[in-house]
């Protein structure tokens, strides 16, 4: 749960729907029946904006559909509210999202409204006083001028703006409803941003309603058919990607450092929240509570949120259970193939692996490239090899004690275990790396050690993929050790290729797909059934970037914005685990391009 005073929107539920819309006619049913049946014929000229496309034509979804798209209006401008006061109780100069009240409610019904947006009359009551404190950065914003600065006024004047702000809501969606029982066609509810020239996805509104996200991402699953045995989101393949053909594209989108001109403005950015990257070996601070707004589902979580407006790559990190180690699955590949560059380029500085093959030392299977190696690791292929077996040879370029210890340098978590295997025998046991343009062997197998399991946790993983990810925004003592681009540009690529696409998903339910440009995808898959703890896991790591032109207005040139995330989530239901995997990406995506999660 949050710690936040202010209270969650609540659901709508189809009763309040019903209750809204037959007070809009005064509980005469009649008369509600009557406007009812007109939906019902007119229903193509309003379904859209009122997110009715979906549902069958009929008088009682009519009714229920109309009266919550009225709630949610308002609630959703109450608490656009609560969420301005929220900045003003942190000490924020802040920005009233309406203008204020000229026919305000009476200072009882203003007070009523306010503690209606807390948790209970006593956190009100306690909070006031941070609000009284910082007058002077939030009451003009809220009409608030000609008062003086104390408990009782300060909720009046919040609590009048927040009934502004509800009616104003509710006049235009009721004035949208009579239109459409009168037969005009309604357009979609679009938020304007303050430029008043930029228009947000009416889908990103919309996706504040998480269950009906969740909702939506299940049927779709049903629809392809998902089971336990092959989830259709999880495993929904590269192929389906809208974004496949630019994979090539992602090295050079990632190594762009043109600041000035992907900027946003400076007041937008909140630098006490944002340090620099932490040093090799160095734990960075992890908002522990950051993440309370995740599913329960969620078990562990670790989000790392870049901002380049500085000019130099500056990060925030969130975490739930972070630090708790666990069995990541088939998330944890990327770690002994990022080794394998690291020691490749330790040994040759000047090796692309891209030039390179991985033969067997007894000569018994053929030479393959590197990238293909990889690449099927990542998207499951099976071109070459299974994923696993591929991934198990991978591991044999280091001792078991030497990789653990690896990992344990580069991200300062010194409570991890990784000697463990994925389940089947190596590819090829006595593997090496030839340089086909240097001809000359870059590295070689070694003997095992001691075996163990692999036990790491979200943050390690997002340590790892954000060094991979933003390896040309990092000074060099901070970099993956050793690492050169040209060999780290070939596992993005293969990365592009996860089987799984809860991005993309994601991207399409908010309706970004045409708001971002240049976007990066790279991520890792792992799943599994764990007989020990009774209930099915999904690991999902992944990094992405993109140029965000919702941040564009006159003033305001669009913004950089990448981030990257680990969760692992669990449940004895595998269709329903995938489908709340996708929504909780959805939403952490969501709150990076408002703005909300930092």
């Amino acid at each position: 749960m949050s710690n936040s005073p202010i209270l969650e929107p609540r659901t709508i539920s189809n009763s309040d729907g019903l209750n809204e819309f037959n007070s809009l006619f005064n509980q005469d049913a009649a008369k509600a029946d009557d406007a009812a049946l007109k939906l019902k014929v007119y229903w193509q000229r309003w379904a859209i904006a009122f997110d009715a496309q979906s549902f069958a034509p009929t008088e009682n979804n009519a009714k229920i559909l109309i009266g919550k798209k009225l709630a949610l209006e308002v609630e959703t401008a109450k608490f656009k509210v609560a969420e301005t006061l929220k900045l003003a109780l942190a000490g924020e100069t802040v920005k009233a999202p309406v203008s204020p009240a000229t026919n305000p409610v009476s200072n009882d019904e203003a007070i009523a409204i306010f503690y209606s947006i807390f948790k209970s009359r006593e956190v009100a009551d306690k909070e006031v006083a941070k609000l009284v404190n910082t007058w002077d950065k939030w009451s003009i914003a809220f009409g608030g001028e000609i008062f003086a600065a104390d408990d009782y006024n300060a909720k009046v004047v919040a609590g009048r703006l927040i009934a502004k702000a509800m009616k104003d809501a509710r006049t235009k969606v009721t004035n949208a409803i009579m239109q459409a029982i009168a037969g005009k066609q309604i357009s979609p509810f679009i938020e304007i941003e303050n430029s008043g020239i930029n228009l947000l996805p009416m889908e990103l509104e919309q996706a504040k309603d998480r269950l009906k996200v969740y909702k939506n991402f299940f049927t779709v699953a049903l629809n392809k058919g998902s089971k336990d045995e092959h989830l259709a989101l999880l495993y929904q393949g590269v192929q389906s990607s809208p974004y496949k053909e630019e994979i090539k594209d992602y090295p050079q989108r990632l190594s762009t450092k043109d600041y000035q001109k992907l900027g946003a403005k400076k007041e937008s950015e909140k630098p006490g929240k944002f340090s620099p990257y932490p040093q090799v070996g160095q734990l960075p601070q992890i908002d522990d509570k950051g993440l309370d707004f995740l599913h329960e589902d969620i078990q562990e979580a670790c989000v790392c949120v870049a901002s380049f407006e500085t000019g130099n790559l500056l990060t925030h990190w969130l975490g739930r259970n972070a630090l708790r180690k666990g069995q990541f699955w088939s998330a944890t590949k990327i770690l002994p193939i990022l080794n394998v560059v690291s020691r490749v380029n330790a040994n040759s500085p000047n090796t692309d692996v891209d030039d390179c093959v991985i033969r067997d030392r007894d000569r018994r299977k053929r030479d393959v490239p590197f990238y293909e190696l990889v690449w099927d690791v990542v998207s499951y292929g099976d071109r070459i090899a299974s994923s696993n077996s591929l991934a198990a040879m991978f591991k044999r370029f280091e001792t078991r004690q030497g990789l653990e210890n690896w990992v344990k340098k580069i991200t300062g978590n010194k409570n991890l275990e990784f000697r463990g295997r994925y389940g089947e025998p190596p590819y090829l046991d006595r593997p090496e790396i030839y340089d086909l343009k240097r001809k000359k062997v870059v590295l070689s197998s070694t003997s095992e050690g001691t075996s163990g399991e692999n036990l790491v946790t979200a943050y390690d993983l997002t340590r790892c993929v954000t060094l991979l990810g933003w390896h040309q925004h990092l000074p060099l003592e901070i970099k993956l050790l050793n690492a050169q681009w040209n060999s780290l540009e070939s596992i993005v690529r293969a990365m592009g290729t996860d089987a799984c696409r809860y991005t993309d998903l994601a991207i399409k339910q908010l309706g970004l797909d045409k708001k971002i440009r240049s976007p990066v995808i790279i991520s890792k898959l792992g799943n599994g059934n764990s007989d020990s703890r009774n209930r099915y896991e999904i690991v999902y790591v992944m990094l992405i970037q993109f140029i965000d032109e919702l941040s564009q207005n006159e003033n305001n040139s669009p913004k950089l914005k990448s981030f990257a995330l680990t969760l692992r989530g669990a449940s004895k239901n595998a269709v329903q685990l995938d489908a709340r995997m996708a929504a909780e990406v959805t939403e952490i995506l969501r709150r990076v391009i408002t703005d909300e999660l930092v």
